[in-house]
């Protein structure tokens, strides 16, 4: 689930500095244009994020026991929902098998074409019956682009050239005062750009930029995970009676 709001962010940054490009006959300046013989100057710029949610109470049953239902392919559907769409690609993995590898696919929308972000997702199940934990994290994100002019295509299916993501997100379940269970997802998100000089001059301040990236960031995360969490709960529910 990191991953979604991570790309939107990533995208979104991209078209940002795009904007503020030189542009020479329709193409933002190449750095050699500038200054041929001199090497690329890149600044670094960070977003961080991380977020809490948890799902309204309920209550386990033991016929099904909440460790199963994690285990599930259906419940890590869930997790993965607000992406376009998902798949397994160890589908071949044995049985319970602790470990799994799934990809999502997200796509963000510019004027005139579309980007879609591929993304591996590793996840380790711990199965445990009362409480279960899954661990989840995302590889290096490749960039498939539809429409719009060659230039913006080529450079953001280059995107994971410039940025550097570490991310995870752990799901366990914890027991309430009232000794009902909560699912609770701890998600903690560092994204690092570099960012050529071009693209982002020293005239122009990082830290704003940084601080509203890691703002937009944060909100997304907060408004997703707890929408998912609910889900999550729901899906269990009606699992675990057998409709």
């Amino acid at each position: 689930p990191t991953s979604m709001p991570f790309n939107f962010l990533l995208h979104s940054s991209t078209a940002f500095t795009l904007a503020r490009a030189p542009v020479l006959n329709g193409h933002p300046l190449a750095p050699a244009t500038r200054a041929r013989h001199h090497a690329v100057v890149a600044r670094e710029i960070a977003f961080v994020a991380q977020s809490e949610a948890r799902c309204e109470p309920f209550a386990a049953t033991r016929a099904r026991p909440l460790g199963d239902w994690f285990a599930q392919e259906d419940a890590l559907r869930i997790l993965m929902s607000q992406a376009e769409s998902c798949r397994r690609l160890d589908e071949d993995a044995p049985p319970g098998s602790e470990t799994q590898r799934w990809e999502v696919v997200t796509p963000i929308e510019f004027p005139g074409m579309v980007a879609r972000s591929v993304t591996p997702m590793d996840i380790r199940v711990d199965a445990a019956a009362d409480r279960p934990t899954l661990s989840i994290s995302s590889g290096a994100s490749e960039t498939q682009c539809s429409g719009g002019p060659g230039w913006a295509q080529a450079l953001l299916s280059r995107i994971g050239e410039i940025a550097t993501t570490v991310s995870s997100n752990t799901v366990d379940v914890q027991e309430d005062e009232g000794g009902g269970l909560t699912v609770v997802s701890r998600v903690k998100l560092t994204v690092k750009l570099s960012i050529p000089t071009l693209l982002l001059p020293p005239f122009v301040p990082a830290g704003p930029f940084e601080r509203s990236g890691s703002e937009s960031l944060q909100k997304l995360l907060d408004r997703d995970m707890g929408t998912v969490l609910g889900r999550f709960r729901e899906g269990y529910l009606t699992w675990a009676t057998g409709d």
